[in-house]
């Protein structure tokens, strides 16, 4: 009973400040995590290959942590629903540093290229149904602008789940939709950038 007072009373700035915490530790576990084999010249393109993979997993939590940050401008009220779904958020994005170790050290296998693309199709998934949970709570975007956003989640969702069975025919394939959707989500819409809430 307590613990939903607590929800009902949270703020949603302080639901914000905690997701930002949670993102730079897990960017921080992530680097750790990486072991460089030692550095000689007959391994230097191993070595550029492992600080390569690890910007591509920077880049992708730092453009989710991007328009995670753009689509809580814009929500006037958060519930229940909306925290539990930003801590399942949380929890698979804590689990990018996982894939992103076994595509260092096993790059050439399918099996890591599959691993890497479940779990960003998992976070495509539960950040698409969280915004699902904030769209009645948002003010100051149109029907059709939010509904954009909805399209780039599910578009998101599908290529990075079509990565996985790509990676069986050919880890390259998986490889292009890794570097592409970071593309498709460089930045937010540049009106919800540009925009700015009225006073609440």
């Amino acid at each position: 009973m307590l613990m939903q007072y607590y929800i009902y009373c949270m703020k949603k700035e302080k639901l914000d400040a905690f997701t930002d915490a949670v993102v730079a530790i897990i960017i921080t576990l992530m680097v750790l995590e990486i072991k460089l084999p030692k550095v000689t010249a007959e391994n230097l393109l191993t070595v550029l290959s492992y600080i390569g993979i690890y910007a591509l997993s920077f880049i992708v939590i730092g453009i989710t942590w991007l328009n995670y940050n753009t689509l809580f401008k814009y929500i006037e009220n958060i519930t229940a629903r909306i925290i539990w779904l930003n801590l399942a958020f949380l929890f698979v994005l804590s689990l990018v540093p996982l894939p992103t170790q076994a595509l260092c050290k096993d790059f050439h296998t399918k099996e890591s290229h599959m691993f890497y693309g479940i779990i960003l199709t998992c976070v495509s998934i539960v950040y698409t149904l969280m915004q699902y949970a904030a769209n009645p709570n948002i003010i100051h975007l149109s029907k059709s602008e939010i509904k954009q956003l909805n399209t780039k989640n599910w578009m998101s969702i599908i290529l990075y789940a079509i990565s996985v069975p790509l990676s069986i025919l050919s880890i390259y394939f998986s490889t292009m939709i890794f570097i592409l959707m970071p593309i498709l989500y460089f930045l937010p819409e540049r009106k919800l950038i540009n925009a700015t809430p009225q006073a609440q």
